[in-house]
């Protein structure tokens, strides 16, 4: 007799769970292949324009659109006194107005640089959603040396970044001089995506 030994006896299995565990592995393997993304992470800083916009080239030159008000150029067109008890803003409907521009000089500024400072505004907007739409109608009060002394917007699109923009550009736009006084007018802009 062979004397006994502590360890069990060896069985033979034939390497079976080495094929079970090689098995899971390539599964694993071929699950993260198959469910992989070959994007990059997304940076916070730059977007991908997307394939199907157009691209910047086919755009005009870029427009230079200010952050603030450079304030009132001309004394003589101060807005009139405040009452007591109100506000000291006024708006452009509240300003007394009987001066005249021709509607073709007026068209013609605004067929020009306001109209693509407007569209740029719009297109800012439609990077935040692709699906603003809608008319936006801009109040000006024009004053007596042609610059626009208060601007008022309102409309359908009802977003308040495009409103903001149009309002900071709007402040830039040169006008001939009206005769007898500041005017008073509203602009209707139809705002859509391109197709």
């Amino acid at each position: 007799m062979t004397p006994g030994s502590s360890l069990p006896p060896l069985q033979k299995n034939d390497g079976k769970y080495g094929l079970i565990a090689l098995l899971l592995l390539l599964a694993a393997g071929g699950v993260w292949f198959f469910f992989k993304t070959d994007d990059p992470p997304p940076q916070a800083e730059a977007a991908e324009p997307v394939a199907e916009a157009p691209t910047r080239a086919q755009f005009a030159a870029e427009i230079e659109i200010p952050d603030e008000d450079a304030g009132l150029e001309d004394a003589d067109e101060a807005p009139p006194p405040s009452k007591p008890g109100r506000s000291s803003q006024t708006r452009p409907e509240d300003w007394v107005c009987r001066g005249n521009l021709d509607a073709g000089e007026l068209t013609a500024v605004l067929k020009g640089q306001p109209s693509k400072q407007v569209q740029t505004c719009y297109e800012r907007g439609l990077k935040d959603n692709n699906l603003l739409q809608g008319s936006m109608t801009v109040l000006l009060t024009i004053g007596a040396h042609g610059s626009v002394r208060a601007v008022s917007v309102d409309g359908t699109l009802r977003d308040r970044q495009v409103y903001a923009c149009v309002k900071r550009v709007a402040r830039t736009w040169k006008f001939p001089k009206p005769s007898d006084g500041c005017v008073r007018t509203s602009v209707p802009f139809q705002m859509m995506p391109k197709l």
